[in-house]
């Protein structure tokens, strides 16, 4: 597990920098027009609005930069605001719409022949798959994620990827890979020196933990999760926030709705790394 001595100041900033430094990335070399300075900004202004649960303002933010993309024929542009709207609807449970966004987009990447568009897309049809308990779709969507992240030596989509490919093997009953594939994700996140997904690798250890039957510990590290989100000023994308509720109902089962409520205080007093020690 990466070092969380310090996590809380640092997850909103990191975090709202990776989808903007992503979009730079694919226009490196190339002097920045109009339309990539406009793409930059509705990244990271979404991006950042998203994070921080503010989903209509992300709506009519990715509405308007559709509307303008469309106009000026901005291929990667309209494939990030159709990629908005879709984690916008996703996140209202709106699973088949987000789906639709979502082939949108995917479809706009590959009209404009560049694989680095199409991950997003991918990233969020199988986030979708699984939401809706449709696991087998899910696993051949996330694995052909994988293999296009691995292709593209995109580092942290890739411990992304793998880190919901263990929910979804854990959700399946395999315990071993889900194990093996949460360790993954963490030692790639640690080699990067990326610590912007700490809450969601610590929510992979609380599911890994309730799995074993160490309900008190897991409630606590769900505490820590709760505690350095809300210092960040940020909330959970919707495949991790439904985890998360499933997780905590397998907890109030075990412990009870007030010990459970105990447990995730102490955790929230604690912190992310005494809550994993």
């Amino acid at each position: 597990m990466p070092s969380a001595a310090e996590p809380a100041r640092k997850l909103a900033g990191t975090a709202r920098t990776t989808a903007s430094l992503r979009a730079r990335r694919c226009i490196r070399g190339k002097a920045p027009g109009r339309h990539t300075v406009a793409r930059v900004s509705f990244i990271d202004e979404a991006r950042a609005a998203f994070r921080g649960g503010e989903t209509e303002r992300v709506a009519r933010l990715a509405r308007e930069e559709l509307t303008r993309a469309e106009s000026a024929g901005d291929i990667p542009a309209e494939v990030d605001a159709l990629c908005m709207l879709a984690r916008v609807a996703i996140r209202g449970n709106r699973l088949e719409e987000g789906s639709r966004q979502a082939e949108r987009a995917r479809t706009a990447a590959r009209r404009a022949g560049d694989p680095g568009l199409e991950q997003m897309p991918l990233h969020i049809l199988a986030a979708a798959a699984r939401m809706s308990g449709d696991l087998p779709a899910a696993r051949v969507l996330t694995e052909e994620a994988i293999a296009m992240h691995e292709s593209l030596g995109d580092g942290r989509m890739l411990a992304a990827e793998w880190h919901n490919l263990a929910h979804l093997e854990l959700n399946a009953g395999d315990i071993a890979r889900a194990r093996g594939l949460f360790t993954t994700a963490r030692e790639q996140l640690a080699k990067l020196g990326d610590d912007s997904m700490l809450p969601e690798l610590a929510l992979g250890i609380a599911a890994l933990r309730t799995v074993d039957g160490e309900f008190a510990r897991a409630a606590r590290i769900l505490g820590a999760v709760a505690r350095a989100l809300e210092t960040a000023g940020r909330v959970l994308d919707p495949d991790d926030a439904a985890e998360q509720e499933a997780i905590r109902a397998e907890l109030v089962k075990a412990l009870g709705e007030s010990g459970f409520e105990a447990e995730h205080r102490r955790g929230s007093s604690l912190g992310l790394a005494e809550a994993l020690d």
